[in-house]
């Protein structure tokens, strides 16, 4: 055939094709008298050849498979072979203790625990402790006929006042304890937060490692059947349609390996930011994880009795958890545990505490009152300096009831600014019940169709194989065209992309299901960890 009929519209008519499958077969028969090579043999080793790179990509990407023979010789990232890869668990360890944000909920953490003792104080009797000493000389105009005097006073005392009643102060009391609660809360959701953190940037990674692969993989297969066009072309069996065809869609998997080469850089580089350290590489999900282990186990891990933990213990130990896994119990539950929630609750609470903060402002304040000091001073000319000394203690004991008469509006401006925002707090308390629990139950349909989805995808793929081993006979023997082998190509790539993407989503939900539920710890990442070889 020539170079001039080879460019005829795609769509031959029958008689064409016909001509053209004639005179292909006559070239065909030439070949099989050759002495040296015979077609059977291409043949044999062509389909040997494809059959060899499906069932090469039927492997995980992130399990260092075989099949991976056009990847860059450059160490891989995900790498189950590399004596320094990381784990999930080592990954934790290390963000533990370099991770910016989880140092910062920490300090956090440990500045909000003395809200507690800054409000005990104001409970607490104050003393207070003063000391003068001090020297005055009087110097007077001779003409005046006085004598020059000097006077030199030294004293101490020492004041102490213990509120008997004062509401607003006992208010304040409340909210310092509430604040506390607050600040354990928020490094307990901060805790759980890096578990979430650091699995979601290592399946991010896998993710990535997964797809450049799976392009590296579909690479080499469009590749073979790019070079079987170009032959099939020469020898007269194909047009340059074919070849066309397979021509671009290996041009736009080398654009796509390109952006999968950068994303990768930038999901190990977002890996490394948590962790503080470079990160070599990491270990692989194993196919045959089961995932359905992950939400296993769900119970609840009270907060470390401390001081100020009054507020969040009579909360968290006043629950009942449901028995059973349905998705309206892990909701509940989300909605009287979550961190969140329990973060907003306290804030609803320390708004009330502000407003009765406010209304006692108007009510008197009583004080238990006691002084003692001591004073003396000397006096005397300065022409025949004779000192007369003057020495006293005085003590002093009394009741100091203090009531504010008119403050110009300000206590009762104050009530009212102080109603809105308790208003305002009530409200984002029951969002932050709403919201958690919607986001738990679209976590648990996450996690439990995400399974579903596993299995439908692992059966989409062997039918997917099943489908690019046809349509390669198929174009063997003429009964189908290279478009057809190359989007049998395609769908097994994106099958496998998809089944991948499946498993690490189904993890994710299942460790945001019990953040959400506020019972995720390291013992469930551990359980993770063990689906990683």
């Amino acid at each position: 055939m020539t170079n001039s009929s080879s460019e005829v519209h795609p769509t031959m008519t029958k008689l064409q094709r016909d001509i053209s499958l004639m005179f292909g077969t006559s070239i065909l028969c030439f070949a099989l008298v050759q002495p040296n090579v015979s077609f059977a043999q291409k043949k044999a080793n062509s389909t040997s050849t494809a059959q060899d790179a499906i069932q090469s990509s039927m492997q995980s990407p992130s399990g260092n498979s075989s099949a991976l023979k056009n990847a860059s010789s450059g160490p891989r990232f995900v790498d189950n072979r590399n004596p320094q890869a990381f784990d999930l668990i080592k990954l934790f360890q290390e963000a533990a203790q370099y991770d910016p944000t989880y140092n910062a909920a920490k300090a956090a953490y440990i500045a909000g625990k003395e809200y507690y003792w800054q409000a005990f104080s104001l409970l607490m009797p104050q003393l207070t402790g003063t000391m003068n000493t001090g020297s005055n000389d009087l110097r007077y105009d001779p003409n005046l006929g006085k004598k020059d005097y000097t006077i030199s006073n030294t004293g101490w005392g020492l004041n102490l006042t213990q509120p008997l009643f004062n509401w607003a102060a006992y208010e304040k009391f409340n909210q310092g304890d509430f604040l506390t609660g607050v600040a354990e809360a928020t490094f307990a959701q901060a805790q759980q937060d890096l578990i979430v953190r650091v699995s979601q940037a290592y399946f991010d990674a896998l993710t990535s490692q997964d797809n450049l692969d799976l392009y590296r993989n579909k690479k080499g297969l469009i590749k073979e059947q790019l070079e079987q066009a170009k032959r099939n072309f020469e020898v007269g069996t194909a047009t340059i349609v074919d070849t066309n065809a397979a021509q671009s869609r290996y041009d736009l998997v080398i654009a796509q390996e390109i952006a999968a080469e950068a994303d990768l850089i930038v999901k190990k580089s977002g890996l490394e930011q948590i962790v503080g350290r470079s990160v070599d590489a990491i270990l692989p999900l194993t196919k045959q994880a089961n995932i359905s282990t992950v939400v296993d186990n769900r119970t609840i891990k009270y907060l470390k009795k401390d001081k100020g933990q009054i507020a969040t213990t009579d909360i968290v130990e006043a629950l009942h958890l449901p028995s059973g896994q349905s998705m309206d119990e892990w909701a509940k539950q989300t909605e009287e545990v979550n961190y969140n929630v329990l973060i907003a609750k306290l804030n609803a609470e320390i708004a009330k505490s502000n407003y009765n903060s406010a209304r006692a402002s108007r009510l008197p304040t009583v004080n238990l009152t006691a002084s003692t000091g001591y004073s003396t001073s000397l006096s005397g000319t300065t022409a025949s300096y004779n000192p007369l000394p003057n020495t006293y203690y005085a003590n002093q004991l009394g009741i100091q009831v203090s009531v504010p008469l008119f403050t110009g509006g300000y206590i009762s401006a104050t009530v009212r600014q102080t109603v809105a925002q308790w208003d305002q707090a009530k409200a984002n308390y029951e969002l932050a019940k709403r919201t958690n629990a919607t986001s738990s139950k679209q976590a648990y349909l996450g996690f439990n169709s995400g399974l579903s989805q596993v299995k439908a995808y692992e059966a989409a793929e062997k039918s997917a194989l099943v489908s690019l081993q046809s349509s390669k006979v198929g174009y063997e023997v003429g009964v189908s065209i290279n478009l057809d082998v190359l989007n049998a190509q395609d769908q097994l790539i994106t099958t496998q992309a998809t089944l991948y993407q499946s498993r690490y989503a189904a993890i994710m939900n299942g460790l945001k299901l019990k953040s959400l539920a506020a019972v995720l710890t390291d013992d469930d990442l551990k359980s993770v960890n063990a689906l990683l070889h």
